[in-house]
């Protein structure tokens, strides 16, 4: 089966890493590279956990640590670190603890006031909290270099600089056409294409109020400071503060970002320059609610994101041969090495489990476009 996959980020190449190595004909098609700095896929590390307030997520992220561990077997390299999540935030906390009772997931309620036993020298600030042991950095530079080796060694072709602007779906088959005008067709497309996945759904007569838009993570620490033992940590919104997501990053620092735009993100926007003020508005979460940590950038990296109308990610199938991956809201690499055999599937012609059904794009007519954050749903 020839196979064109539209986007080599955190879904679209370990969705053509796993075509290739089931012996499919791969060609992957990416403006700017295999991660480049312009992607949403930049950068040494991301987010995986198990917590989340909804069963299927739970369940699919309990699957994804899996495929996470047999891509590092195949690669020969780690791909996940353990060191635990300590989750607060007052509007989700008791969806995410039930979820996480009805799955069998071990965890711990947290008292306001006990916090700190779980993460060195955190603030209380009144609001109680869940512990769970199954969250980490996803090492995710290595984990696109994993996926990128098994895809070339699988005969897989990767075009790079190919700007695609259009799909068409023809009596033979899609066919993707770029802006200089060539035109690559084959027996199925995938989408994955990120920030610009609605205007390429657009061409195929579907219409989907996806919100690209820049993001910002630094990483703080002193020379001395250990943070790469550090544990992870959500913060949910209080009293007109954004939320807050953080991990260690081995060697480099604790990455922190504020679930707050940059700014959105247009056609042809490609400056990422970090924002000097939300850098200093992060520092200044550090030295009030993270004492552990001296409030130092080490350096702060803005990244494209694209958010779905209800905040979770789109996986489907689309008449004439096409699979969609987009709007993962900043979830791509948590579910990365699982999408990669998701999107092989449907690519193959199977129908989605219940789980990834879940996430089709029928849920989201009448949607309109997010206007805020929606991290942690």
């Amino acid at each position: 089966m020839r196979c064109v996959v539209v986007g080599a980020g955190a879904w679209g190449l370990p969705a053509a890493a796993e075509l290739a190595g089931r012996g499919h004909e791969v060609l992957l098609l990416d403006r700017h590279g295999v991660a480049g700095p312009l992607s949403s896929s930049s950068g040494p590390t991301r987010l995986w956990r198990l917590t989340h307030p909804d069963r299927p997520r739970v369940r699919l992220a309990r699957r994804s640590v899996e495929a996470m561990e047999r891509l590092a077997r195949a690669g020969g390299s780690e791909i996940v670190l353990r060191r635990g999540l300590l989750w607060r935030d007052d509007a989700t906390l008791d969806a995410v603890v039930d979820a996480l009772a009805a799955e069998d997931v071990p965890h711990e309620v947290v008292e306001p006031g006990d916090v700190g036993r779980f993460f060195p020298g955190l603030r209380p600030d009144g609001r109680a909290a869940v512990w769970q042991a199954d969250a980490g950095p996803v090492l995710a530079a290595g984990s696109m270099a994993t996926q990128e080796r098994l895809l070339r060694a699988a005969g897989g072709r990767v075009e790079i600089g190919a700007d695609v602007v259009e799909v068409l779906t023809t009596t033979t088959g899609p066919v993707v056409v770029c802006a200089d005008g060539r035109r690559f067709a084959g027996d199925v497309v995938v989408l994955a294409p990120g920030p610009g996945a609605a205007a390429l759904l657009a061409t195929l007569g579907v219409e989907v109020a996806l919100r690209p838009s820049l993001e910002q993570v630094v990483h703080v620490g002193g020379p001395g400071d250990d943070t790469d033992h550090l544990p992870c940590l959500f913060e949910g919104p209080r009293e007109g503060e954004p939320a807050l997501y953080a991990m260690p990053t081995p060697g480099r620092g604790y990455k922190i970002g504020l679930d707050r735009a940059v700014r959105d993100l247009g056609p042809g926007d490609d400056d990422r320059t970090p924002d000097a003020a939300l850098t200093a508005e992060i520092l200044e979460r550090v030295r009030r609610d993270l004492p552990v940590l001296t409030p130092v950038a080490r350096d702060a990296q803005a990244c494209s994101w694209t958010t779905s109308p209800d905040g979770r990610f789109v996986v489907d199938t689309l008449p004439g041969g096409v699979v969609v991956a987009c709007g993962d809201s900043g979830e791509g690499f948590k579910f990365s090495a699982l999408m990669g055999l998701v999107l092989a599937d449907l690519a193959e012609g199977r129908s989605p489990d219940a789980d990834v059904a879940a996430f089709s794009l029928a849920r989201l007519d009448g949607l309109a476009p997010v206007t805020t954050h929606v991290l942690g749903r």
